[in-house]
């Protein structure tokens, strides 16, 4: 009887999902539509960042785990599945629903290969993380579980952190609250449950003028810049706190930002480098042979600026860093 139903369950949830166009069998294959879902059937979500027609190890993982009943049965009594797809053939590319919003969340969850699992809650608070795992659909399921009893304790300690935050006076309190968050994120890792929250109220400082917010900047900027939270503002203000990168502030926020920058930021971005290449005072040398590099390749390649590109190439190549194929990309821009 139990079996039966399982059965009917299974059925009925595939049944709703294909009569979306977006989604295949019990996966959501449209984000923000698996968030819809997840409010509504108050569950977390199981994300699968994959490539369909590629990736070998998330074709194993597919056959060996996500198409088995026994594991579809188990995971979505706490998750709404979605499945984020980045083919590489034409027809694959074809029936991926929205590849623009797919590709922004490989920047939001800082998503360095396929497939990356991430298990969230409808928040975007990523409370585990994970990939190909072997053993088949029952030790998935409780590698899941484990997964889940860790990351839901983690976030507990987070909100009770964050709490502490919302309910502290603005002074000395809230500094204290704020160091304690700062700590923990460093500790933790951007990759941390709870990690989101952190970096936002590590975050909040920036646009604080109370002297005492002032005197978290350089904590605050190296956080962010440690966990790789970096965008246009945070480089922005580590040059405003650090002007000469006398403490290497402005170097270590400005090394995270081609990781991130919108391409609508480059120009911005630009001025930037050519300030800190202005400076020639650089603390470390490999960073400054990755930021002089994405100056001379935003200048060429985007503003169409041959000499301002030649110039940090120039500068990037008489540091004695950087890898081969680097350098060798410098000294062809150069005609060397």
């Amino acid at each position: 009887m139990r079996a039966a139903l399982a059965a009917l369950s299974l059925s009925l949830l595939s049944a709703t999902a294909l009569a979306a166009p977006t989604s295949e069998g019990p996966w959501v294959a449209d984000f923000d539509e698996g968030v819809k879902l997840a409010k509504e059937q108050g569950k977390d979500l199981f994300v699968d960042f994959t490539g369909s027609d590629w990736c070998g190890w998330c074709i194993r993982l597919d056959k060996e785990v996500f198409a088995h009943d026994a594991w579809i049965e188990a995971a979505t009594k706490d998750y709404v599945l979605v499945k984020l797809d980045y083919p590489r053939s034409e027809e694959a590319k074809a029936k991926v629903p929205n590849p623009e919003r797919n590709q922004e969340l490989v920047g939001t969850y800082g998503i360095q290969g396929y497939p990356t699992i991430l298990m969230m809650t409808v928040d975007g608070e990523v409370y585990g993380r994970t990939g190909y795992q072997q053993g088949g659909p029952e030790a998935y399921v409780k590698h899941m579980a484990e997964l889940r009893t860790k990351g839901m304790a983690d976030l507990e300690a987070v909100a009770k952190l964050l709490g502490a935050l919302d309910a502290a006076e603005p002074g000395e309190a809230w500094v204290a609250a704020w160091k304690a968050i700062a700590a923990h994120i460093a500790s933790a890792g951007a990759d941390s449950a709870g990690a989101k929250g952190c970096l936002e109220a590590v975050r909040s400082v920036l646009s604080m003028e109370m002297d005492w917010a002032k005197a978290l900047l350089p904590q605050a900027i190296e956080t962010l810049s440690e966990a790789g939270a970096v965008d246009l503002a945070l480089v922005q203000k580590a040059k405003e706190v650090d002007p000469k990168n006398a403490t290497g502030l402005f170097e270590n926020a400005l090394n995270g930002l081609p990781q991130s920058i919108d391409s609508k930021d480059i120009a911005a971005g630009v001025e930037l480098v050519k300030a800190y290449a202005e400076l020639n005072n650089f603390n470390d040398s490999e960073k400054a042979f990755w930021i002089l590099l994405h100056g001379a390749f935003w200048s060429k390649q985007v503003l169409k600026d041959e000499e301002g590109a030649k110039a940090y190439a120039k500068q990037a190549l008489a540091l004695d860093a950087g890898r081969e194929n680097m350098r060798s990309f410098l000294e062809d821009l150069l005609g060397n």
